[in-house]
Parts: C-alpha cells; structure tokens; sequence
C-alpha cells in the first residue's frame, strides 16, 4: 500500500503542475524521497495510467451517475491507477479495490469519497465486458480531430491505436556489440529489444559502443548526398542523437541547441561515446555566424505528436492552442538555417510530428516565399528501405503503426536544395 501511495502522490503532482515532463518528475521525486518503489515499476505505472487515462476516464464515466468535479482530480486519479492495476497489470480485484479504499479513507479531503470509489470500483468490475470504448475517446478529441482532418478517419485510428502501445528499444551501433540474444537488427546498424529495461545496463554502454535512437529518427542524416569528411551544422541539435550519427558517419559536425540542461546531456553522450563535435549553446535565432555550410540538418521544435507512444506525458502536456506558437518558430528556424546555407547546399528539415501544419505546410510555405529554393525529392532508387514513407511530393513521412512489430516514431522529412 505505501508504493501505492508513492504513485498517487507522483502523479497529482504531475497534474498540479502540468508543465513538466513525467521523467524530470520521477528523476526529482527519487532524489527528493526514500521509497520502496521500484524505479522500473513506477515508470510502468506512470506511463500505463498516462496512455489510458482517457479511455478509462470513459469507462469510469460510464459507471457513475455523479459529475467528479475538477477540483477534486485526486478521486479520479485513484480511480485512473486502480483501473491501470485492474486491466494492465491484472492484480486481484478484491486487493485493488480494498487498497485504493483505504487509502481514500486516509486522508481528509478523499475520506468521504471512499465510499463512492468502492462502488464506482466494483461496478467496473462488473460490467466490464459491456464497456466500448470508441478509438477516438482515447486521446484528446482535438488531436484525434487534427489526424482525422489531415489523414482521414482510418490513419487517425491507426494512429492513435499504436501511439498508445508500449514502445520497443531501438539503439545504434556504431561499433560492433555483443548484445544478448533478445535484440534483433532491423536495418542496418539499428537493433531493437521489446521491452527497454535499464539502459545503462545493456552490454556496450559504458564502452560507447551505440545509442538510443528510433528508427524514425536515424533516417534524417543519411538523406544527405555523402557527408564523409564534410562539415555539416546541426541546428536544435540535443539531445544529439543525429550528431552522434553523423560523426559515425564521418562528417565534422557543428552542434548548435539553446537548452543548457539539454547540451549537458548531449555532452555527457559525446564524452561516453568519445566524439567531440564542436557545440554552441546560443538560440540559433540569436546566433550570428559568418560563414554557411553545404549540408544542414534542422530537427525542429514541434508538438512532438509522433513520439506520444515513447512519451505519453504529451497527451496532457500539450494543446491545440500551442500548435500557432510551434509553427511560427519553424518557420522562423527554416529561414534562418536557409540563410546558413551555401548555394547548391542541402537542408534536411524534419520534425518529430504528424501534424501537417508543422510538416509538409510549412515547405509548401517556404517553397512560395524564396524562388531560389526547390524540393530535392526523395525517390525510391536511393533508398529502397525507405520506400513506404516516400510521399507523392518526395518527402518521407513515417506513422507511429508503420515497422511492425514494435511501430516507430512518426516523423516528417524532407530535403531541400538551394539553387543561388
């Protein structure tokens, strides 16, 4: 019952605050308490009862007459994380209902609630198999509403289904590896383990042989034309994921991030990894840099919708009114990193999202404002393995349910050319 208690408390505060991610949240509420609670089981926990809790908010509402109210989030928090034990982990129903009742009772805001999350518990339990919920009530209806306006209600089904699945672990090999049998490649360079478990524990970290990085995520730098000894400029570059591919690559990269928490991060990798790209930690927008580059890589800022599987936080964190704020940025960045880029230059322009307004509007928008930039078409001579991402217009475009089993990110890419 204590863990129990650990998780309700993690989670309220995650709603209290509703700004910060869910793993900046566990990383400061283990170095803030002493608890008994597993790390690899409260993140369990945690992301179970974020990718549900819309679908389970419908069978709770469902099974009640009454209103919960929102100031009283807490009542439908328990009820949310007794449902994750209930049908995710499959626990005993009576050891469930009896744990989250009593820890109702324990406190004097929930205490005269108790009763009610016992009857609201058990008629769930009943009535289980009577429950439907639709596809699209599992995730806000906004973004349900945004995929089904620019894919059509099938793909928006598709993916929201598979953006509320558990993710595998993709990493990259850089070096060879002794990875242990439960990996399998699924291209080149690129292996993938079901179930994450603790990174830091796989055979090759310490050594800096590879690193975590989704597939989705791995295809951006090798749409360059051959950077093997070429400088190449990362812009919005941290954590360095794609630097780190690049400089396996060969190339002689310039890392460029605003965020001094993130290019910490992307520091300790180079150091793990033994790469020592040069790094700049200026807004890239206040950046003044004379000279330009052949090849740039622009991994924008974005609502980040493609990665909802991998960060289920997202569903709460972002919101419709955020998306005005992400595409101006973009195109801000676009213009910017198209002024850093030499005639006959290539820019590679991706966004780890499937939303249209921050993918493939935003090259119709810079294709129209500056003539002497044109799309370089992806075409599937040059990359056979990429084949079912190419879009009509030469961009590639991947969805959370594509690369079964295990999905991947969903990402939007494209490569562009400037003429003079």
């Amino acid at each position: 019952m204590e863990n129990r208690k650990d998780l309700i408390a993690l989670i309220n505060k995650f709603f209290d605050r509703r700004t910060v991610n869910i793993d900046d949240l566990i990383d400061d509420y283990y170095s803030q308490n002493e608890t008994n609670l597993k790390r690899s089981e409260c993140i369990l926990v945690v992301n179970s009862f974020l990718r549900n809790a819309h679908e389970f908010d419908q069978i709770i509402d469902k099974c009640t007459n009454k209103r919960i109210s929102k100031n009283n989030l807490i009542i439908r928090n328990i009820l949310r994380i007794a449902l994750v034990e209930l049908y995710i982990l499959q626990r005993p129903s009576y050891a469930v209902i009896d744990s989250w009742v009593e820890i109702s009772k324990q406190k004097k805001r929930t205490k005269p609630f108790s009763s009610f999350v016992n009857a609201v518990l058990r008629k769930i339990i009943s009535e289980k198999s009577k429950i439907k919920i639709s596809t699209q009530q599992k995730i806000p209806q906004w973004l349900w509403m945004s995929w089904k306006q620019d894919y059509g209600v099938d793909v928006a089904n598709k993916i929201t289904e598979a953006s509320l699945i558990e993710p595998p672990l993709d990493i990259y090999c850089h070096k060879k590896t002794n990875l242990d049998n439960q990996f399998i490649e699924i291209e080149k360079n690129i292996f993938r383990k079901s179930k994450a478990g603790f990174v830091e524990d796989i055979e090759g970290f310490k050594k800096g042989q590879w690193w975590v990085q989704d597939i989705s995520a791995s295809i951006p730098a090798k749409l360059f034309s051959n950077i093997k000894s070429q400088k190449v400029l990362d812009l919005c570059s941290a954590p360095g994921g794609k630097a780190m591919q690049m400089i396996s690559m060969g190339a002689k990269v310039t890392c460029v991030d605003s965020s001094k928490q993130r290019v910490q991060l992307m520091k300790n990798n180079f150091t793990r990894l033994k790469f020592n790209p040069e790094i700049i930690n200026k807004d890239i927008l206040d950046w003044t840099c004379t000279k330009t580059f052949k090849y740039i890589l622009l991994d924008a800022p974005c609502s980040a919708t493609g990665t909802i599987r991998k960060h289920p936080d997202l569903i709460f964190l972002k919101n419709k009114n955020e998306l005005g704020k992400y595409i101006k940025t973009q195109q801000a960045l676009l213009e910017k990193a198209l002024s850093l880029l030499s005639t006959q230059g290539q820019l590679i322009y991706c966004v780890c999202s499937v939303q249209k307004n921050e993918g493939i509007k935003q090259v119709d928008h810079i294709l129209k404002k500056f003539k002497n930039i044109r799309r370089e078409p992806i075409k599937k001579s040059e990359f056979t393995q990429f084949e079912k991402y190419i879009t009509k217009d030469g961009d590639i475009q991947t969805f959370p349910y594509m690369k079964k089993p295990g999905g991947m990110d969903g990402f939007f890419i494209s490569r562009l050319y400037k003429e003079y």
